[in-house]
């Protein structure tokens, strides 16, 4: 696995129980059970897209009380679940927090990295630094930076049965954002790019994933 690279999807919703089955029927795959984010108010299911990259369908946990801020991920707005955002794994992300102004407009600035935990099925704890899940620069379509540290990457104990095709990434001015991607190498260089910039109405993520149903795109 590489130490830099795409890391997850994030596919939000308000209701993770009935999105897990949605999306169990549409794949032919079991999303896996993920844990509890305390403090957060969200819990998640993963889906294994390939070696170090998942699927992180991610929703209201009920049994937490309601957190002091809102929920990440717009969670508490959404009406339908959707591809929010996305990770870059990174070793040290506050070097690309330090670098956010090189990312030119406020609205691409990734916010203060801090750790957070979740609690495992198996009743271990999973640990990482990631910038502010929150900030959703340009729309979700620049990513937020995650280091797993010491911790077992969530895609070592996934089947892979679904594999990442492509990330595609929509926005109303795709010649700012490729600047404002370029920080994120090797994504963008070479001929087998994992990432495509495309014009859009307004910022917006597809995914290409193969999946024993087929090729599916999910947005």
């Amino acid at each position: 696995m590489m130490e830099r690279g795409l890391d997850h999807l994030v596919y939000a919703t308000p209701d993770l129980d009935t999105t897990v089955k949605a999306l169990a029927a549409r794949f032919g795959v079991e999303p896996a059970p993920g844990g509890t984010h305390p403090g957060w108010g969200t819990r998640n299911a993963l889906i294994g897209l390939g070696i170090g990259v998942y699927l992180e369908i991610i929703g209201p946990d009920l049994d937490q009380p309601d957190p002091e801020r809102s929920r990440p991920f717009l969670i508490d707005d959404l009406a339908d679940a959707r591809l929010v955002t996305w990770a870059f794994r990174h070793p040290d992300p506050c070097s690309i927090q330090a670098s956010r102004d090189s990312l030119g407009d406020h609205e691409v600035r990734l916010g203060p990295v801090h750790g957070m935990s979740r609690a495992r099925p198996d009743g271990g704890t999973l640990h990482w630094r990631l910038s502010d899940p929150t900030a959703l620069p340009a729309g979700g379509v620049v990513p937020f930076v995650i280091d797993w540290g010491t911790s077992a990457h969530p895609s070592s104990s996934l089947p892979n049965e679904c594999t990442l095709i492509q990330l595609i990434t929509g926005h109303p001015d795709p010649v700012e954002l490729r600047p404002a991607l370029a920080v994120f190498r090797p994504l963008l260089d070479g001929p087998h790019a994992e990432i495509s910039i495309v014009a859009a109405a307004e910022p917006e993520l597809r995914a290409r994933i193969q999946t024993p149903n087929g090729e599916i795109e999910l947005g």
